[in-house]
């Protein structure tokens, strides 16, 4: 294999654990700790936190171009897989590495994190594998994978699960839900493919539209919530406004034009405004 074709795959397979999305996972490992009791994390816990979270992360993203590998030569068919760069077993290799490292580090971390990780991880594939093609069911079992960071820095800070952590996983939740049920208006050609019941599929892309608007809206309407309760200090207001302007904008695009492009296009911004948010939790915790 030449240098350059070599380096390909290294490209190809790095972007099948969307980077973007293990660094965004360990920033809410951080938020966990925030927002819990003790708020306590010592550096080489921070390290194995950061190999849990990008690993655990990476290995369920690179399995699930493994199963959608068909509806991707569809939908996206310059994806890793379908575009020849990886091959399927390749990545079942590759997924299981990931996965091992990430269980393993969290292990070294405590019995109780690894038993969560264990959890969620186990969650991550059987939705790739069997509840994917459900819809709702399926979008909301990705949420809790998505939240499932904040409650596993607040494992490693306290050992159990505060009502803070809660109140900021429920935000997230909803608003991650939001972005499934939207992203389902993208992909509604390769979802025939595989027979996946999404809201857009089974209600249309208008309601699908209206529904993740309602999940959206719902996340901003709460957004006040860890102020009112004293959990975060006045810093965090002006940084989640900006987030709340962003699902707001997000909400009334989508409603107006529930398209593919536009899809696409809103499940992309969603992910800058959770950052923003994820950014908004961390300042008014620490202030």
């Amino acid at each position: 294999m030449s240098k350059k074709g070599g380096f390909s795959k290294l490209v190809a397979y790095i972007k099948l654990t969307r980077p973007q999305n293990g660094i965004m996972m360990f920033i809410a490992v951080l938020v966990g700790v925030v927002f819990s009791e003790s708020r306590s994390m010592h550096v080489y816990q921070a390290s194995l936190a950061f190999v849990t979270a990008f690993s655990l992360s990476g290995s369920s993203m690179a399995i699930n171009d493994y199963f959608d590998r068909d509806v991707d030569a569809v939908n996206s068919p310059n994806r890793p897989i379908p575009s020849g760069k990886a091959s399927p077993k390749g990545v079942i290799i590759f997924s299981s590495i990931l996965g091992t490292l990430g269980l393993m580090a969290a292990a070294f971390t405590s019995y109780v994190c690894l038993a969560f990780a264990i959890f969620a991880y186990t969650s991550a594939i059987l939705y790739n594998s069997l509840v994917k093609t459900s819809g709702l069911p399926g979008n909301m079992l990705v949420s809790f994978n998505v939240v499932a960071p904040f409650i596993y820095g607040s494992l490693i800070s306290d050992g159990m699960i505060g009502a803070k952590v809660l109140t900021f996983a429920l935000l997230a939740f909803l608003a991650n839900t939001g972005r499934e049920v939207i992203k389902g208006i993208s992909d509604v050609e390769g979802d025939a493919l595989r027979g996946v019941k999404s809201i857009a599929r089974s209600i249309g892309e208008k309601r699908a539209a209206i529904l993740g608007a309602v999940l959206y809206v719902s996340a901003v309407c709460l957004s006040p919530l860890p102020y009112i309760l004293g959990y975060v200090s006045f810093l965090y207001v002006p940084i989640v406004l900006v987030c709340d302007a962003g699902f707001i904008y997000s909400s009334v695009s989508i409603i107006k034009s529930p398209t593919k492009d536009n899809a696409i296009r809103v499940k992309n911004h969603s992910l800058l405004w959770m950052l923003i948010a994820l950014l908004s939790f961390i300042a008014g915790g620490f202030l």
